[in-house]
C-alpha cells in the first residue's frame, strides 16, 4: 500500500508525463511489488549460497528482454530506439561478464554499479524521461539488495543514498516538480528498506532452519557439518549419475526397490536440503491444512510432513523404503517425543486400513518413481475411510536432473473418478497448484 501511494504521488506530481512513460513506470512498480512478496524468501531460504547470484544472472535476461520489447514499442522515434539498443547492449555485456568473472559475494555491488552507470548516462544526457528513469533506479536497487548475502541494511543505505542523488539531479535537470522528485526518492527509500527487511528476515529464518537440520543430521549420522553441507549440494547429481549407471528396468520392481534402498542415504540428504528450500517450506505449510484425523504419508522420506502432523495431534503412519530415511525419521520422532507408526509393507497398510481407514492419505514426490501408477492410485484410494481425503502429486516425467522419474501418461483425474472419488480442489487451488501438479480427491461418505 505504501509503494502504491508513493507511486500514485509520483504520477500525480510529474510534469505532464507521456502515456508510454507513465505505463512503463506503473509496470515496473507493479513488478517490484510482486517481487517483494516472494523473491527474498525464495532466494535466501536455501542451502545453496550461490542461488541469489545465479538467479540475478538469469532474471536479468528476462528483464532485459522485456525492456527491449516494451521500449521499442513505446519509443518516440528512431533516435530513442538507438539509445535503447545501446543501453540494452551495455547491460547485456555486463550480465555476460557477471557470470564468468564476478564472485557471488560481489554480485550485488557489481550489478548495482553497472545499472547505476547506464541509468546515469541516460538521465543526465536527458535521453530518458524522469518517471521511467526513476522506476529503473528503484528496480535496480531492489534487484541489487535482494541478492545481498550480508549486511542487507547497510547495503540498502548505500544504494538508496546514491540512487537518491541520481534522482535529484535527474529531476532538477528535467525541471520536474519538487513534489515528484521527493515522492520518487521516498519510493526508492521505502522499496530499499522493505527489500532489506525481507532479505534479513529470510536469512535469519534460514540460519535457524539450517542449524536445526545440521544438528539432527550430525546427531544421526555422526558426519561433520562440512560433509553434510557438501551432501546437500551434490546428492541430487550423485543420484542421477547412479541411476544412469544402474538403469533398473520398469519391468523389474524388486530391482528398482533395491536401487532405492542402496541409494537411501543420498536421498536422505537430498530430501533434507530440499525441505530447507522456500518452495518446499511453503508447500508443506499449505498441505497441513488438508489433514484430517488419522494420516498416512506414502513415500514419506525424512518424515518432515508427518512430524509436523504428529506435533499438531494427528495419529500418523509412515510408509517408505525401509532404509536410511526411515531410520532417520524414527530417530527424529524419538528425539522429539512424537508418536509415529511405521509400516513396512503394503500388506501392513491394508491390514491397518481394514481396522480403521485413513482419514487423510498424502503422497508427494513418490508416484513418479513407481512403474504401476494406476495400481498405486487404486491401492491408496482403497485405504481411505468414508469421506477420507487423498492428496498427492504426479510431477512431469524424466529430466536430466531427475532421470529416475518415470513418464506416466495416465489421466489420474479420470482414473480416480472411476473409483468413485470426487475432486475437491477449488478453482483457485487448481490455478495456484497447477505448476506443482497437486491433486485433492475425497472418498464417498
Amino acid at each position: 500500500m505504501v509503494l502504491a501511494g508513493l507511486a500514485a504521488t509520483c504520477l500525480h506530481a510529474a510534469s505532464a508525463p507521456d502515456r508510454s512513460g507513465a505505463i512503463t513506470f506503473c509496470l515496473i512498480v507493479a513488478a517490484l511489488a510482486i517481487s517483494l512478496s516472494y523473491t527474498p524468501a525464495y532466494l535466501h531460504l536455501t542451502v545453496n549460497p550461490e542461488k541469489p547470484a545465479r538467479w540475478q544472472f538469469r532474471i536479468r535476461w528476462r528483464v532485459l528482454g522485456a525492456a527491449l520489447i516494451i521500449g521499442m514499442v513505446a519509443a518516440s522515434g528512431p533516435r530513442a530506439r538507438i539509445v535503447l539498443l545501446l543501453a540494452i547492449t551495455a547491460l547485456s555485456a555486463a550480465n555476460l561478464l557477471a557470470r564468468n568473472v564476478v564472485r557471488p559475494d560481489h554480485a550485488a555491488a557489481y550489478h548495482w554499479f553497472t545499472d547505476f552507470a547506464v541509468t546515469a548516462a541516460l538521465v543526465l544526457t536527458r535521453k530518458c524521461p524522469f518517471l521511467p528513469a526513476a522506476a529503473m533506479v528503484i528496480a535496480a536497487a531492489h534487484l541489487s539488495i535482494v541478492i545481498c548475502r550480508k549486511h542487507s541494511f547497510a547495503w540498502a543505505a548505500a544504494v538508496s543514498a546514491s540512487g537518491a542523488i541520481l534522482l535529484w539531479f535527474s529531476g532538477r535537470g528535467q525541471n520536474e516538480d519538487l513534489e515528484s522528485i521527493l515522492a520518487a526518492i521516498a519510493l526508492l527509500l521505502a522499496s530499499a528498506l522493505a527489500t532489506a527487511w525481507m532479505v534479513h528476515r529470510a536469512q535469519q529464518h534460514n540460519i535457524q532452519n539450517v542449524a536445526t537440520a545440521l544438528g539432527e543430521l550430525t546427531g544421526f549420522t555422526g558426519y561433520p557439518e562440512e560433509k553434510i553441507r557438501q551432501m546437500w549440494l551434490t546428492s541430487n547429481q550423485q543420484l542421477a549419475q547412479n541411476w544412469e549407471l544402474a538403469r533398473p528396468g520398469e519391468d523389474d520392481p524388486e530391482k528398482m526397490a533395491q536401487w532405492y534402498r542402496d541409494n537411501s542415504e543420498l536421498y536422505m540428504f537430498a530430501i533434507s536440503g530440499y525441505n530447507l528450500e522456500h518452495r518446499r517450506i511453503r508447500s508443506n505449510l499449505y498441505v497441513l491444512q488438508f489433514a484430517r484425523g488419522r494420516c498416512l504419508d506414502y513415500g514419506a522420506g525424512n518424515g518432515e510432513l508427518l512430524l509436523d502432523l504428529a506435533r499438531l495431534g494427528h495419529a500418523v503412519t509412515y510408509y517408505d523404503v525401509e532404509a536410511a530415511s526411515m531410520a532417520f525419521t524414527r530417530w527424529r520422532a524419538q528425539q522429539r517425543g512424537l508418536a509415529v507408526e511405521f509400516a513396512r509393507t503394503k500388506d501392513d497398510l491394508a491390514a491397518a486400513a481394514q481396522k480403521q481407514g485413513f482419514d487423510t492419505v498424502f503422497s508427494f514426490d513418490v508416484l513418479e518413481h513407481l512403474p504401476d501408477l494406476p495400481g498405486e492410485l487404486s491401492f491408496l484410494a482403497s485405504l481411505l475411510s468414508r469421506g477420507g481425503r487423498f492428496m498427492f502429486d504426479v510431477p512431469a516425467g524424466s529430466t536430466k536432473a531427475h532421470p529416475m522419474h518415470l513418464n506416466h501418461t495416465l489421466d489420474v483425474c479420470a482414473h480416480l473418478r472411476a473409483l468413485g472419488l470426487k475432486e475437491e480442489r477449488s478453482l483457485w487451488d487448481r490455478l495456484s497448484l497447477k505448476k506443482q501438479e497437486k491433486y485433492v480427491f475425497r472418498a464417498r461418505d
